[in-house]
């Protein structure tokens, strides 16, 4: 196989392994800390409220996170300007302190499906933009640790979708 035809394979499979993402977005926060008024914003377009999503929130920390959890402010405004405000519990490390995050080396990466803010599995219910702004509800302020945050929007694999 050449070159050229090994390349559009590579092409072909990376870009048929993502059919299901709408959305991606990160944002890296201050080194100093993330402070609450820090409020990272990050909007989408959506196009098909037929198919249900699924919306996740992103976290990459470092070992030294000194919480065993995160907890997180998530307003979710949609295109006919309804906001709808929840908080999210994300949980980074079991009882013991292991990190349930893949690390590469010093860094954590976790997932979380915001199941109370937007439903797993839910559709959209109106085509438009969509903006989600987070906020950090913890304690501490700035809070070290949280090297950055992001939303992904993906087409769920519940059963519609």
């Amino acid at each position: 196989m050449t070159g050229k035809h090994l390349l559009g394979l590579l092409v072909l499979v990376s870009t048929g392994c993502d059919d299901a993402l709408v959305y991606q977005r990160d944002t890296l926060l201050p080194e100093n800390g993330w402070r609450s008024k820090d409020r990272p914003e990050f909007c989408f377009e959506i196009t098909d409220t037929l198919r249900p999503h699924d919306l996740f929130i992103d976290v990459r920390h470092t070992g030294d996170y000194a919480y065993s959890d995160l907890f997180l402010f998530l307003d979710l405004t949609g295109p006919d300007g309804h906001r709808f405000r929840d908080t999210v519990e994300c949980t980074l490390a079991d009882p013991s302190g292991r990190w349930y995050g893949r690390g590469t080396g010093f860094l954590f990466a976790d997932r979380f499906k915001a199941h109370v803010l937007f439903r797993t599995g839910n559709r959209f219910p109106h085509r438009g933009r969509y903006c989600i702004r987070m906020e950090q509800a913890m304690r501490t302020d700035p809070l070290p640790g949280i090297t950055d945050v992001g939303v992904s929007v993906v087409l769920s694999k519940a059963q519609g979708g």
